[in-house]
């Protein structure tokens, strides 16, 4: 049974290059400057590389996007010798112009930004920087200085649903109803997001096509009251099993806690931040922006495209730390639909329009 994330194995595949983008636009530089550790200040002179990176607007404490690739670049100034310094916007438009302070100071050979407010940030500021190298994390730009880090949403929750399937419709577990309805909760209505929403509805159905599932949008990661709303309203609709795609899940978990049913954790293991949660939909961000760094250092960092997958260890179901635990016949279940998965060579759609036809070709009745 697969419990763990393997460490992603080949960050460097599959780098195309992209065509330029023409546009520029002067910005104004915000009063804001990076964060910077006393330990880069007294490092600077002497690092391996500088690296400079520009977090969402959930902030550091997000147990998710943020929290990763602020651990990877730990990982690497220990391991490697590099520096780094951060920021951490409170609006998209402080996104940008924190961005471009990164790339004036010209000091930084790399410098990430993360999802849709690093998208619109580039488009602004790489084609004033051409020799600048930047990595966008779960979104594209078609800028040739930008190394963009395109996962497989759909993958990344295909398991999640699987377990959020079997669990809907097993009487074992305390807190289901016979109703078979799950949900996904979305931070933003992206194509990311909507692709993980479709993953997650094709596992769901993948056993068992008659469970619906409900999918909502709160327009941001940072709305906890409209996160515990959303999640509440689909409990009452007969929901007892809810997909976090809204970044830190705090109001999510707040929901499960007032109205006892599940909930399931995605990007860094969210087991521990609800009893409620057995499992999370990992993806291996920690050691995609690690790799970032070691390809900086070893000259192979190279503008295009990565697409981390299943075949390389970048996603997997996390059940360490769970306080509800998944019976053996269930993860067998699930282990067999990853296998199915990997070996069949079929796709996940990343539309919801598409999923009544691939479950229709591709699902598979108890």
């Amino acid at each position: 049974m697969k419990k763990g994330l393997a460490m992603l194995l080949a960050l460097t595949l599959m780098l195309g290059t992209l065509s330029a983008c023409g546009g520029t636009t002067d910005l104004e530089a915000a009063d804001k400057e990076p964060a910077q550790n006393e330990e880069n200040q007294e490092a600077e002179g002497t690092a391996a590389a500088k690296i400079g990176v520009v977090l969402t607007t959930s902030g550091l404490g997000d147990n998710n996007f943020n929290d990763m690739v602020y651990a990877g670049l730990e990982k690497a100034k220990e391991d490697l010798g590099i520096t780094f310094d951060y920021a951490e916007p409170s609006s998209p438009d402080e996104y940008t112009t924190m961005t471009y302070n990164f790339a004036q100071d010209g000091s930084y050979d790399l410098i990430i930004v993360l999802s849709t407010d690093g998208a619109t940030a580039l488009d602004e500021i790489a084609p004033q920087y051409p020799d600048q190298k930047f990595t966008l994390v779960d979104n594209a730009s078609d800028n040739p200085n930008v190394c963009n880090i395109l996962k497989n949403g759909a993958e990344q929750t295909f398991l999640t649903g699987v377990i959020a399937g079997l669990m809907t419709t097993d009487d074992r577990f305390e807190f289901t109803n016979p109703d078979k309805k799950v949900g996904a909760i979305q931070g933003l209505d992206t194509a990311t997001l909507n692709a993980m929403s479709t993953g997650f509805a094709c596992g769901a159905r993948f056993y068992d096509p008659e469970v619906e599932v409900l999918v909502s949008t709160v327009g941001n990661f940072t709305d906890v009251n409209t996160g515990k709303e959303m999640a509440v309203a689909m409990y009452n609709q007969g929901v007892d099993v809810v997909q976090n795609l809204a970044g830190s899940g705090a109001g999510i978990w707040a929901a499960l806690e007032e109205k006892q049913f599940y909930g399931l954790g995605c990007g860094a293991n969210q087991n521990s931040l609800s009893p409620y949660i057995p499992a999370t939909a990992g993806f291996v961000l920690t050691d995609i922006a690690y790799a970032q760094c070691q390809q900086i250092l070893d000259g192979t960092w190279t503008a295009g495209n990565v697409y981390p997958s299943f075949s390389d260890g970048a996603f997997a179901y996390l059940t360490e730390d769970a306080s509800v635990e998944l019976p053996e016949d269930l993860l067998e279940k699930v282990d067999a639909a990853q296998e199915w998965y990997v070996n069949s060579g079929v796709s996940l759609p990343t539309t919801m329009d598409e999923v009544d036809g691939w479950i229709a070709q591709y699902g598979q009745s108890k």
